[in-house]
């Protein structure tokens, strides 16, 4: 049986080791570059905004800015 440590440990050997293994695709073809240059692009961007978003609405549950004005209750 797999323990709590020993996932965590092969997460993040996996995470150290990917670049290498992207990097052994990306070298077949110049175009393959490209590609993961977008994907990570794209990735990112949603990542943020997703992000953005979350923190909006975390913080608004503090501050009462999405509450609708008195004279719409």
């Amino acid at each position: 049986m797999v323990t709590l440590a020993e996932s965590a440990t092969q997460l993040v050997n996996s995470i150290i080791e990917m670049p290498s293994h992207f990097q052994d695709v990306a070298a077949h073809d110049p175009l393959n570059y490209v590609l993961i240059a977008f994907g990570v692009l794209f990735v990112a961007g949603a990542s943020a905004v997703f992000g953005y978003l979350s923190l909006g609405a975390f913080f608004s549950l503090f501050t009462g800015a999405s509450s609708p004005p008195p004279e719409a209750r």
